[in-house]
């Protein structure tokens, strides 16, 4: 009865077909529109507070940096986009950048003359009708910029430079203590007038089309790092206007203009009127000819990007499946509903156009350890409490033992991933990558675990397999570790319950807390849980991105979640951080290195490394995929439409077309049934 009720309560919830995003105009021209879904709302669109994947999306809709990644070029290649040109000097110390003449920011109220001395919170959205011409970008804003992102004391992004530009550490020093400091109506006053005002060595603008950047070593990954948002144009009028309301009311230069942004529902895209002559690029590479119908086309292609909110995966993927998105990933429920291991997809989704894009991402999974927690941290420990401090490292050793990386692969992720033994991913344009480097701590030993648990002075009771327990002699409790999971749905709890059967395997309870993305950044930002489920993708294509995550001086809020601190480690960072692996002489120098930070690594178990990411991408038709790139966010004004498809495609999906209808139910049956099967299984 159970199981029968669980049926027809999934089979009453079943949508009809069809929905709004599918109506289209009929005769005449009608604009390419792209739709789009995630999980949550951005955590900021300031391009210097975002420091997640998909906040530095959305950033990168309205904002430019100097340069960008070239659409079609693979390896990925960076080119001119504010800049116009840029050149260095011969120990590559001083960087120039020649600015475009025809780059202005988006129309808005922060630039019309009514708007002058006013602020956002206290005129609200009544007169955000009036808007003022945007101005033309010069040398200024970009040293405007730079420094702002060192201002900011919540910027996300401040390593990106920090310790290389001559004059900008001791700028943050001074600004930051300008904070509150002003009249009791405007305190932060001082600070905003020293943010404008000061002169920084390292960062001078000549002339308005002149940005000198003056480095204080050298530094392989500049171009690269400045390529992120953080690196993006941003008007003083918006900063100081908007405040902290700046985090939704983009304004930069960007090929996009953000027109609504409901909370939890929806943001939409427009193209921006003002928008510079950019081109879509060329190429001669074969593989690229499907793109030659837009070759030299002006940027953006589309007209209005729509992302909907939505929390669950199902959801989305069942409207994509409906034609109400153009692509939709994949949960692990779906997988064998929508991927054939003989042709891609599925005879139903081929049937419908639907195609399937894969390729190895240079995105580690990991969970990290709170090395000052008093449970599994202790790092700083006094020498009194040696003991407290070598049982936490033991418990951190046999986590990661515990964990079968290759079982929960193909579990949980349906092959969607490799094994993670080392920091650096193996992938396209990525180097650092090393088989050396394989750490043993980062391996499945559950009886390694129990054993390195037992020596530490843990008590073990359990046999064979287990479930076993491991008890703390000083507290004569169970060991017990809380993993703050990065999402509340069901593949975090799915995680959750992996990461309990790994725990029961050495002893430990580890228990899977879901929050909101949102909820999870904060409490990793603060520092305040004991372990945590993250991720990373990498931002450019060299390992020091990677070992950066572990650097001491960039703790929480910084990139350093862990707050990892080993001064060894620190020492072999900094040396190895200002090598070029395109240079012979420094190229084997760079690999020792980095393979003495995974002996560190290995010892000190900060980390539990997973796996590396495999994506698996679904597009409906109408909707050219992406050239897939990773380390690229500016790419939604190349995206395109054929609107004409996508209209036919409507007809095809009706509630006429038997094929619909039998996808609708397996979309919803088979995750379904799976659901079922756990209700009676823990009613049992």
């Amino acid at each position: 009865m159970l199981a029968f009720a669980a049926w027809m309560a999934v089979l009453a919830t079943l949508p009809a077909c069809g929905g709004t995003a599918m109506a289209q105009s009929e005769g005449g021209a009608q604009p390419m529109v792209i739709y789009r879904a995630m999980g949550e709302n951005p955590r900021s669109i300031d391009p210097h507070k975002s420091g997640d994947t998909q906040s530095s999306l959305h950033c990168c809709m309205a904002y430019d940096c100097l340069l960008q990644y070239d659409y079609l070029q693979r390896p990925p290649e960076l080119v001119p986009c504010l800049a116009l040109s840029y050149d260095f000097d011969e120990k590559a110390l001083v960087y120039t950048f020649k600015l475009r003449d025809d780059v202005y920011f988006h129309d808005d109220r922060c630039f019309h003359a009514d708007a002058a001395g006013k602020k956002y919170k206290e005129e609200g959205d009544g007169p955000q009708a009036l808007k003022g011409k945007g101005r033309k970008l010069v040398a200024a804003d970009m040293v405007y910029s730079f420094k702002r992102l060192f201002a900011l004391p919540d910027s996300g992004g401040s390593w990106v430079l920090e310790g290389f530009v001559k004059g900008l550490d001791s700028f943050r020093g001074a600004v930051l203590g300008k904070l509150d400091t002003g009249p009791t109506d405007d305190p932060d006053k001082p600070w905003r007038e020293l943010l404008k005002s000061a002169e920084v060595e390292g960062l001078q603008a000549p002339d308005d089309h002149t940005f000198v950047v003056k480095l204080t070593q050298a530094y392989p990954q500049f171009l690269g790092a400045i390529t992120l948002s953080y690196g993006a144009a941003v008007p003083w009028e918006a900063s100081e206007y908007y405040g902290k309301d700046y985090f939704r009311k983009p304004v930069g230069t960007g090929a996009f203009v953000l027109t609504r942004w409901i909370s939890n529902l929806e943001l939409v895209w427009e193209r921006n009127p003002t928008f510079r002559d950019e081109k879509f690029p060329t190429s001669d590479d074969p593989e690229d000819a499907v793109y030659k119908h837009l070759f030299g086309k002006r940027l953006p292609i589309a007209d209005r990007i729509e992302y909907s909110i939505i929390k669950e995966t199902q959801p989305t993927y069942l409207q994509f499946l409906k034609g109400e998105l153009d692509v939709s990933g994949l949960d692990k429920d779906q997988f064998s509903s929508a991927i054939s291991p003989q042709t891609d997809v599925t005879p139903a989704l081929a049937k419908l156009g639907i195609q399937l894009k894969k390729w190895s991402s240079p995105t580690l999974d990991y969970v990290v350890f709170n090395m000052n927690d008093p449970v599994v941290g202790l790092q700083n420990a006094p020498p009194e409490r040696a003991k407290a401090k070598e049982k936490a490292r033991a418990i951190r050793r046999a986590v990661a033992l515990s964990f079968d990386r290759e079982d929960y692969i193909r579990r949980y992720l349906n092959g969607r991933g490799v094994p993670a033994a080392q920091m650096i991913p193996s992938g396209v344009g990525v180097w650092g990558h090393d088989p050396r480097f394989d750490m043993k701590s980062q391996r499945y030993d559950p009886a390694e675990g129990r054993r390195t648990l037992q020596e530490a002075g843990f008590r073990l009771e359990g046999a064979g397999e287990g479930p076993w327990r491991a008890f703390d002699p000083d507290t004569g409790k169970q060991v017990s570790v809380t993993i703050s999971l990065r999402g509340n749905t069901e593949r975090s709890k799915d995680k959750a319950r992996y990461y309990r059967i790994c725990g029961d395997k050495i002893g430990i309870q580890l228990v899977g807390e879901p929050l909101t993305f949102n909820e999870f950044l904060t409490r990793q930002d603060e520092g305040t849980g004991q372990m945590y489920d993250a991720g990373w993708v990498m931002d450019y294509p060299d390992a020091q991105n990677m070992l950066q995550l572990l650097y001491g001086p960039f703790g929480p809020p910084n990139v350093n979640s862990s707050s990892y601190a080993n001064a060894e480690f620190d020492a072999l960072y900094d040396k190895m951080k200002v090598l070029y692996e395109h240079k012979p002489e420094e190229k084997a120098r760079k690999l020792e290195l980095i393979g003495e930070m995974h002996k560190h690594i290995d010892r000190d178990v900060p980390w539990v490394l997973t796996n590396f990411q495999k994506t698996y991408a679904l597009y409906n038709p109408w909707f050219l995929p992406p050239k897939p790139n990773d380390f690229a966010y500016s790419y939604g004004k190349f995206w395109y439409a054929d609107m004409q498809v996508r209209t036919k495609g409507s007809v095809e999906r009706s509630e006429s077309n038997p094929v619909w209808g039998i996808l609708i139910g397996l979309a919803f049956l088979i995750p379904a049934g799976l659901m079922v099967m756990r209700i009676v299984r823990q009613s049992r």
